[in-house]
This record gives C-alpha cells, structure tokens and sequence, in this order.
C-alpha cells in the first residue's frame, strides 16, 4: 500500500474510534435499557487516545465526537428546532472536552494501569460537568445508569453516584487494557490474557463489584421504613401554555374533583407549572385550591409562579404548599433554571461587553420559543412542613432538572427532609430523556435514604423508595406511564432519617478523584519523559 493509502486509512480508523463512543452513547440514551453498553462505550477513545504507538493523536477527533456524543445523548432537543438543539450541544459539551487532554497525557507520561486512571479521570471529569455545566444539567452520568441494579447502586449513600461511576469507568480501562495485552502478545497468547498487571487489576474490579453488591444486599435487608403521609398524584398530560394559563387550571380542578375520593389523600400534588400566573392573584387560585383542599381533605402541594419584589417583571418558579383555609404554609423557589426556556444565559455579561450580540441573542431565542424568558433563581433550599402525628413532617420540594444537580437535593437532606416532591413538566423532551430523569431520581432517593413522589405534568409520575425502587408507577387512562392522563395515590415510605455519609460528605469521593487526578497531572510534569514499559502492562 502506498503511503498516501496508509495515511488515510489510519485517518478512517481514527474516525471510525472517535465516533464510535458517540455511538455507544446514542444508543444507550434511546434504549435505556441498554445500560451495559456504557461498560465498554470509552473503549474506542481509550484505543485512540491511550495507544502508545500512536501517542500524538490530534485532539481534533475528539473535539468533534464530543460535539456527536451530546448530539446524540440530547437528540430529543430537535423537537425545538436544529437553531436550539446546536447551540445547546454545543454549550453543554463543553466540560467534555477536558477528558481526552487528561487521559492521554497521564497515560502517555505515566502509564499506570488504565483500569486505574480511568476511573480516577473519568470521575473527576463527571464532577467538572456537574459543576460547570450550564445549568449543571448532565443526566448521563455513569452512575445513573445502573440505577436498576438495585443491591449495586446502594453503595451511593456513602459514595454517591460517582462511587457507582467509578467501578463502570473502571471497566472500561480494564477492557482497554487487555486489548493492548492481547494486540503485543497475539490473541491467543496466554501471556496476553494473563498480563500480571492486568490479573492484578481484574481481581480488585472484581472485588469491588463484590464488596459493593454485599454492602447493598445488607443495606437493604436491613432497610426499615415507616409509612408516611398518603399522596394523590395528578398527572394532567396538558399543555402547559401562558395563553390558557386559566384553562390549564381549571382542568386541573376538574380532574382532581373527579379522580380523589375525599378522605382519600392527605396531600394532593399538582405539578411543575400547573399554575402559569401569579398564586397569590386575588380572588383566583388559593380560593379554588381552599375549597378542593376542603372537600377532599387534604393539603395541595402546587407548582406556581412567584413576583419578584426587587425587580419587577421577572417571575420565580414555585412550589407552594396549601392548607384548607387557602393559606400558603410554606413555598420554595427553584434554584436552578433551564437555559432559553427559563433564563437567558449570559445576558448580563453580553449587554455589558456586546449590546449587538445580546440583542441578536434575544432576538433568536423569541423566534424559537415565542417569548422572552424572565425567570429568576431562588436563593436556598426551604423545607416544606406538613402536620403529621401531632408533628411537622418536613420534606423537600424539587423542581424539574433539579434532580440532576445532586447536591441540591444532598442539602434538603441534610436539612432534615424526610421526604421529597419532585414536580417537573418534561412534556416538550421526550420519553427518553423522561425515562433518564426517572434514573437520577432512583440515584437521589440512594444517596440520601429519601423516597421520592415523582409528579410529572406527561410523566414519569411515581412513587420511589429510599432505596431507589420504583414502589409504584402511575398509568393513564390508556395504560402509558407517559404522555397519559391519570391519577395515582399511595403511601409515601419514611426512612429514619439523618442526613446519609454522602450527603455530610458533599461529594468527598469524587473530589478525591479530582485530587488524585491533579497529583498524576503535577506528577507528569516533574517526569518529562515517559516511563519505558510494555504496552501489555506485564
């Protein structure tokens, strides 16, 4: 083959590896049930990337996988339209791209077992995404993935997610280091199956898969849980829309009078947007929710919308807990806004530095979505307090994505929530995406030994318990979990309470990976030339 040949084949095989982990990650997010994917999925980048025949590797490849990784895991996204769905992708890929600049480099430099600085990077990286992500939006996330295996997922209490993102990170290096084993000493080389290093690796894997599945079976042997307030979940499956904010309402009263015997229910919980005006409008909302609370017997907890005192003309997005009497017992404020829908990134900045810019900027988001969003952040997390025993109960409420910020919910726990209400209003995403969410909020219930009421306005509506199963599901009245209408009542479980480790440790583990991580970096620097040893690791 001619030179000329050579170089482009090499170029196509680099290609093929750089896009073949976005892949992996597409499928992953439109199956979900296809979680062991992610096990293998950095295999591709670690062959590019980590090759120490090729330690050059432009990272330009990656720079464009990151870009179809994000493509791929937000597909849903162009149901807004393509304008939004690549600004979006590419503002969120963003904390991506330190990954492979990471990798290579403290492979290159140290060549340590992959198995090892994989999981340490790749932890590190997911903490960075969580941190400067805009929005801190990032539902895919290693550890969510494996939220359906139960006994595997417990040891998050102590870890957290990225404890369970560490042990599917370190996989995947081990899997790359086997490959190089196998490619110097020949698939079927004894020797390259039996690396003594790699041996060395896949025994502590193994061992840690089997420690964290003991302490998980012991964890929830011996879970004991107390039955807590009884909760109506209203699913309306409504459009929520500002031009019939009076028509959504009234909906929303209808099929709560028609589908929650009174008695029935202690709390009745509307969801996210469920009233898209100002709860405290005289002579409209609490009045209705008072005498719905009245005839059924129960508290309401609602999502609203809030005036800014400070600066007029910008709303907060609420959730509001209602007595009998039509009084406002408590109300908390989402902290963390969806961009373009609820905010305007950078807005501030743009008008300060390129008024054009921020006027162009404007200008786009009114074509895509038809307004201008004016949303504010709340301040903290408030607990809610309901009546309960001759008691308070208190709980947190969470809002939409706020599930995918962790240590959100990690203060409402440490602040004494012995249960959370997640109202959300997904319609617009999809049903992937949906069910990821659903995911993270298995993951959450873990970490903080809290169950979760799930209320969404389309789905995934639910019941979770605090150890992250599903304890009940609603469907419509067409049997779906989503894009149905549909009520559902059940038991809300206790845990005893206290904040869990992980929560009193505020993301310990992973900012040890990070610590780590930036000792390898420094180490790489004081070693200026890479360490002579067998690509088999032997």
């Amino acid at each position: 083959m001619t030179s000329g040949g050579s170089a482009l084949r090499r170029v196509g095989v680099r290609w093929l590896l750089a896009l073949a982990t976005p892949a992996l990650f597409g499928l992953y997010s439109s199956v979900a049930g296809l979680s062991l994917i992610l096990y293998v999925a950095l295999v591709p980048w670690l062959i590019l990337y980590t090759d120490d025949r090729h330690p050059r590797v432009s990272l330009g490849y990656f720079v464009v996988a990151a870009w179809v990784t994000l493509l791929l895991l937000y597909v849903e996204m162009f149901r807004f339209g393509w304008q939004f769905t690549v600004g979006f992708v590419t503002v969120f890929m963003l904390p991506w791209l330190v990954y492979a600049p990471l990798q290579r480099r403290i492979h290159h430099r140290l060549h340590l077992p992959r198995t090892w600085t994989v999981a340490v990077v790749w932890v590190t990286v997911e903490l960075v995404r969580a941190i400067f992500t805009l929005s801190h939006f990032d539902l895919f996330r290693f550890g969510n993935s494996q939220a359906g295996l139960t006994p595997l997922v417990q040891i998050a209490d102590v870890t957290g997610e990225y404890g369970i993102s560490f042990l599917v990170a370190a996989v995947n290096g081990l899997v790359a280091d086997l490959y190089f084993a196998l490619r110097e000493h020949g698939w079927r080389s004894r020797r390259g199956w039996l690396a003594r290093r790699n041996v060395l690796s896949a025994a502590m894997v193994a061992a840690m898969f089997v420690g964290a599945w003991i302490y998980g079976v012991a964890r929830l042997m011996s879970a004991e849980y107390q039955e807590g307030p009884r909760i109506a979940i209203v699913q309306p499956n409504i459009r929520h829309l500002m031009s019939n904010a009076v028509g959504v309402h009234l909906a929303q009263i209808l099929m709560t009078e028609d589908g929650v015997e009174p008695g029935a229910a202690d709390i009745i919980a509307w969801p996210e947007n469920a009233i898209l005006d100002n709860i405290r409008r005289p002579g409209a909302y609490l009045e209705d929710l008072a005498r719905l609370s009245r005839e059924k017997s129960a508290w309401f907890v609602v999502g609203s919308m809030g005036k800014s005192r400070e600066q007029p003309g910008y709303s907060l997005n609420g959730a509001f807990l209602v007595d009998p009497e039509g009084e406002i017992e408590g109300e908390y404020y989402k902290q963390v806004m969806f961009p373009w829908s609820e905010f305007v990134p950078l807005d501030g900045l743009l008008g300060r530095i390129a008024p054009g810019l921020r006027n162009l900027h404007r200008t786009l988001i009114r074509r895509g979505w038809g307004f201008l969003p004016s949303g504010l952040p709340g301040d903290e997390m408030v607990l809610l307090r309901y009546p309960w025993k001759g008691g308070e109960l208190p709980f947190g409420a969470l809002i939409c994505l706020e599930n995918a910020h962790p240590p959100i919910p990690a203060e409402a726990g440490r602040r004494g929530a012995r249960f959370f209400v997640n109202i959300t209003s997904e319609g617009e995403v999809g049903g992937s995406l949906q069910l990821h969410m659903l995911r993270t909020c298995m993951l959450r219930a873990v970490e903080n030994r809290i169950s979760y009421v799930r209320v969404g306005n389309t789905g995934v509506s639910c019941f979770i318990d605090p150890s992250g199963r599903v304890q009940s599901l609603l469907r419509g009245v067409e049997g779906r979990a989503i894009l149905d209408s549909g009520i559902l009542i059940d038991r809300v479980m206790l845990s005893r309470g206290g904040p869990t480790l992980y929560a009193l440790s505020r993301d310990a583990f992973a900012k040890a990976c990070a610590g780590a991580t930036l000792l390898l970096l420094v180490w790489t620097w004081l070693r200026r030339k890479p360490v002579e040893t067998s690509t088999a690791g032997s």
